[in-house]
């Protein structure tokens, strides 16, 4: 059994009026329920929250140890990383910008309770807006509604992305790039990465930065400044992208990261902080971790059952359970221990995905998606939760 629980509950009428104006009761997907489950709450103590953020701070600092080995040795290859380019701005940014942004540690739990990483999602992870205020009204609201004035919640994302806009020492303007679907003219369009842009705006705000938002592809390259420039063709200092760093280094101009001088937030050793290959790789080299999965490179290799990764996928896409087919279409693979997730059963089975989010390398809150599927997929629905000491 999980060592926290799944409440039925009500959000009140104020909320769900807010969540609807922002789009978020439309359904996650083609047949899909809405995506923010306005019926229910996870509930967990504390201290199990705590033991949740102290296992990720030790997961983020072995990650950073391992990424430490990997670059030592040169060992790119088994990350699908060919680019010159890609490699020297790797290796050039963990020089001079050991600065981790923004992460989500997803876990499922061992059968003593202790948390065990399935995926590092370090570059743009999902659902952070929903994760940091927006979980955060629901709760302020659901709170007197409900009488329950003694709970809180592990939410401190707000408050720690300001601070670590501040530790950046970025220079005044800035621009954040999305990924996604854009416009005719290349603007971002009505997405996700847009409202996580927006979001991270806010918060840069709040300690004099300016921030302009644009797509990925209206961001382009001056030649005398040697600068990537913004939608308004002036020369960045820097630049914050909602774009994976897999993507860039297939783009045609990525030779131009080796010339650059605009400083890339985050910095481009996130490539390989954000890749599933370095789940073998801490394994290798930290066995005895309790919150490790064992994890290989190598089909047949773990005498247990596996669940097969494309190592360049996000949200569950590609992912095989044990006894089917690997999706080799998806690209290299990695094999980890199968770990179930969670299951409770409420008018049906759902799957419950808890996550530690990482702001700036420390734990900074937590949050719930949950699906029917044993596996988490862009259509998951996100639950709110609540510390309660009952």
């Amino acid at each position: 059994m999980p060592s926290f629980r799944r409440l039925r509950t009500s959000t009140p009428d104020v909320f769900v009026s807010r969540l609807r104006d922002l789009g978020l009761l439309e359904p996650g997907g083609p047949g899909a329920a809405p995506y923010w489950n306005t019926g229910a709450a996870y509930a967990l103590t504390p201290e199990l929250a705590l033991r949740w953020l102290e296992a990720a701070d030790t997961l983020h600092g072995l990650c950073m140890q391992a990424l430490e080995a990997v670059i030592r040795m040169k060992d790119y290859a088994a990350f699908g990383i060919t680019s010159s380019a890609m490699i020297g701005a790797i290796e050039r940014s963990w020089q001079t910008d050991r600065n981790p942004f923004l992460g989500r540690l997803d876990l499922t739990f061992g059968e003593d309770g202790t948390p065990k990483l399935l995926d590092y999602e370090a570059d743009g992870p999902v659902c952070l807006p929903e994760a940091s205020y927006l979980q955060w009204e629901w709760f302020e609201a659901w709170k007197p509604a409900h009488g329950q004035s003694g709970d809180d919640q592990e939410n401190l994302i707000y408050e720690k992305l300001v601070e670590m806009w501040r530790k950046l020492d970025l220079k005044p303007r800035l621009a954040i790039a999305c990924g996604g679907d854009a416009n005719d003219d290349g603007a971002p369009g009505d997405t996700a990465e847009r409202f996580t842009a927006q979001f991270l705006a806010e918060t840069a705000g709040e300690t004099g930065l300016r921030a302009n938002i644009c797509g990925m592809q209206q961001v382009g390259w001056d030649t005398e400044d040697l600068r990537f420039t913004d939608d308004l063709d002036k020369p960045l200092a820097n630049l914050v992208k909602l774009y994976p760093w897999h993507w860039m280094e297939q783009e045609p101009n990525i030779e131009a990261l080796s010339a650059s001088r605009t400083r890339i937030t985050p910095p481009a050793w996130t490539r390989l902080l954000a890749d599933k290959t370095l789940l073998a790789v801490l394994w290798r080299m930290f066995p005895t971790c309790p919150y490790l999965l064992p994890a290989t490179l190598e089909p047949g290799v773990l005498s247990m059952p596996t669940v097969a990764k494309p190592r360049r996928g996000w949200d569950g896409v590609g992912v095989s359970l044990p006894g089917q087919p690997s999706a080799t279409e998806a690209g290299p693979l990695v094999w980890q221990a199968h770990c179930p997730l969670p299951r409770f059963e409420d008018s049906g089975t759902v799957h419950a995905a808890a996550s530690v989010w990482m702001v700036g390398g420390a734990a900074a809150g937590l949050s719930f998606r949950e699906s029917p599927a044993p596996i988490t997929r862009i259509d998951a629905r996100f639950v709110p939760h609540i510390l309660t000491k009952g």
